[in-house]
Order: structure tokens, then sequence, then C-alpha cells
């Protein structure tokens, strides 16, 4: 039975992201043990009959002491599983975990290292525009060029953009690498349905008129204030529609929007916060369109995955993570980045047009169901363990 240890600084990457995966893998003979801090999911992992052993280690913490601490830590979860792969994600797991095991190999800790999988959804802020991450950049770059340079690491990415920019910076240097989803869903889950009730977090009687979705990490990046601007413009001209604002300001991650500010928002009735969501599904069901003005270094937009699967026509911006998903007037509208008055005028398109924005959505389901699927996306993700233990 071959034993995996799937690694992520925060639980909440394992819970959305490599949790159904897991079930599937462990079916076909696989023992797989969650690496993570302590979070609110750890419980989840058990429930579910997982192991899970827990690292010390804090998502943005840049405390040197603290994070050789971390790096020692996971040397030791090593050394001790012996585990025949290990699979990383998030940034942090992704620097460390080689050099853990390089460690190891030094101290005499492993005879022979394992395969390992280093997985990029989407660069994200230390890749973005800026002196912050330019600093954070530069001073990581030497230990992300030997991570991701190992012999036994192999990298997978969820799209050609994300591997062309570390060729670019000069970080990767090898051909060991895979495209491959990290967002699939399960697609009779998110499905078009009528729902009895207002999700749990929402207050009062689902709407009338039509209702626009974005639900993401709450952070300036994702175009946060763009959907809010958009807001406002519709409002200015007259249209008849609701903006509903789901998700938590991510206070771990810089460029987060303050609760302050969103409650400012709220009494100005630009948009509605519904805060952090437990059932997308019902959710998305009693929406019409779904918007995410993302200039954030996506992987591939999850919230996009479901909204598709879910039936509705989206607005996104032109980035190749997100026409992953999109394909620009069949099944949503692609607009530019940083321009709230483009995305007023295609929301504008959709609320006025209802035929339009119904067949958009038909579309948009019948290409997530053949796309996105969790079913072939947890057997593209089981060839790839398999390849790479034999």
């Amino acid at each position: 039975m071959p034993s995996v240890l799937m690694v992520a600084s925060w639980d909440w990457t394992l819970n959305k992201f490599r949790l159904a995966l897991a079930e599937f893998l462990r079916d076909q003979g696989y023992s797989i043990t969650f690496v993570c801090a302590d979070g609110e999911y750890v419980e989840k992992f058990e429930e579910r009959g997982f192991r899970w052993i827990e690292w010390k280690s804090r998502r943005k913490r840049l405390n040197p002491f603290a994070e050789v601490r971390a790096l020692l830590s996971l040397s030791d979860i090593y050394a001790e599983e012996q585990p025949d792969l290990i699979h990383h994600d998030t940034i942090k797991p992704n620097l460390y975990g080689p050099l853990a095991l390089k460690l190891n190999q030094i101290r005499g800790r492993m005879d022979s290292l394992p395969p390992v999988i280093n997985t990029f959804m989407g660069l994200g802020y230390v890749f973005s525009d800026g002196v912050l991450p330019l600093a954070l950049r530069t001073l990581i770059k030497p230990f992300l060029r030997f991570g991701v340079n190992q012999p036994n690491v192999h990298l997978v990415f969820s799209n050609r953009s994300d591997r062309d920019r570390l060729r670019s910076h000069r970080i990767l240097h090898h051909e060991r690498t895979s495209l491959l989803m990290s967002e699939f869903v399960d697609t009779e889950k998110f499905r078009p349905f009528s729902p009895d009730q207002p999700a749990p977090e929402v207050v009062g009687e689902p709407p009338d008129g039509p209702v626009v979705l974005m639900a993401v990490r709450l952070l300036w990046a994702k175009g946060v204030g763009e959907f809010v601007e958009a807001a406002r413009i519709l409002q200015k001209r007259g249209v008849d529609v609701r903006f509903w604002l789901a998700g938590e300001p991510d206070t771990d991650s810089a460029g987060f929007v303050p609760e302050n500010q969103l409650r400012e928002w709220e009494d100005e009735g630009l948009v509605e916060w519904l805060g952090y969501q437990t059932d997308m599904p019902t959710l998305l069901n009693q929406v019409d369109i779904a918007a995410l003005p993302t200039k954030y270094n996506e992987g591939m937009p999850r919230f996009l995955v479901e909204a598709a699967a879910c039936g509705l026509p989206i607005v996104t911006t032109d980035q190749e993570a997100c026409r992953i998903v999109v394909n620009d007037g069949e099944n949503g509208i692609i607009i530019p980045t940083d321009d709230s008055e483009a995305l007023a005028n295609a929301l504008e398109h959709l609320i006025t047009e209802r035929d339009y924005r119904e067949t958009l959505g038909q579309k948009a389901r019948i290409d997530a169901v053949r796309d996105f699927d969790e079913e072939t996306g947890t057997e593209n993700w089981h060839q790839l363990y398999d390849r790479l233990l034999t």
C-alpha cells in the first residue's frame, strides 16, 4: 500500500482541493496522511478516516527563527513517516519540503528520497507587482530554484502561464512538469436546481430580481473594488439588480479588504456582504450571474468552475487562468482587468437580455461537466501518482 503525505500550510487548502482526491486514492489502495497546521478542517479529515499530523507552521509568518523551526519540524515528520510519495501544496511546503528532504539525506535519516509533487495553483502575491512582492520574490528565489529543480521533484501547474513565468524568472530548468486541474468539482453536487430554502448564511427569502454573485477570498487583487464600482455604476443607471459578495477578508494575506470597508459598502446599499458560505451549490442556484473581475495571479479560479457547473453565465477578466473556464460569447463574457465600466456594461447586457444569459449558462454547464468533473480530475491525478511511484 503506497503511503502518501499531502502537505499544506493551511488546512483549508487540503479540504478544498485535496479531500476528494484523497478519498479517491484511498479507494485505489493508497494510504493518505494529511500534514498541516491545526485548523477548523482537521476534525473533518479525521471524521473521514484520515490520519493528520500537525505541522506547526503559519501561512504568512516571516520570523526567521520560527521558520527554521518549521523547516526542522517538517524534516522530522518526513524522517519519521518515510513516505513513498509527498504532495506539496502552497508556497511554504513547496519551498521547505525539498529542503527538509535534502537535510534528512545529509543527516542520514533517509536512504533515498521519495518522489515529490510541488503544486502551483497560481503564483499568488509573491509574483504580483509592487515593491514588497519584489522583495519577497528576491528573497525566496534561491530556495525556490533549489526546490523545484531537485531530481525527485515534479511540478504541477493549473495553467501554462505560471510555468512559463517560472522559466522566464530563471527558476525552473527542467521538463518534469504537468498541467493538471486541482479545481475540479462534483458536477452532481454542483448543478442547476431550485433550492427549497436560502443558503444558511443568507438572511431573508430568495430575491425576485436578478442577482450577481462574487464569492472569493476578499482581497483587493481579486477585483472586489471593481465589483463594487460596477454596482455603483448600475445603480446610477437605474438597473434593477442586487450584488452579493460572499467570502471573508483574508487577514493573513497582504491587500485584504477590511471589514469596515465592507460594512460601509453595505450601508451605501451597493452590495450585500454574505460572509463565508458553506453551501455553495445552494447559494449559486439563488443567483443569475457570476462575476470575478480578478487581477490576481490565479491558477484556475474554483469559483468560476463551481458557477459554470451550476449553469451560470460568467463575467471575468482576460487572464489565461479565467479563459480556461470561460470562452468569450459562448459561456460568459471576458472583459479587461481594472475596468469597472466594462464590467458594468457586460453585467447590464446579461441582466437585460435574459435569453442570452440563459443560453450562456446552459453552455457553461455543458462545458463544466465535460472539462471539470471530479471523476475525470481525480483519475488524472491518480495516473500521475502511479507514474511517479513506478
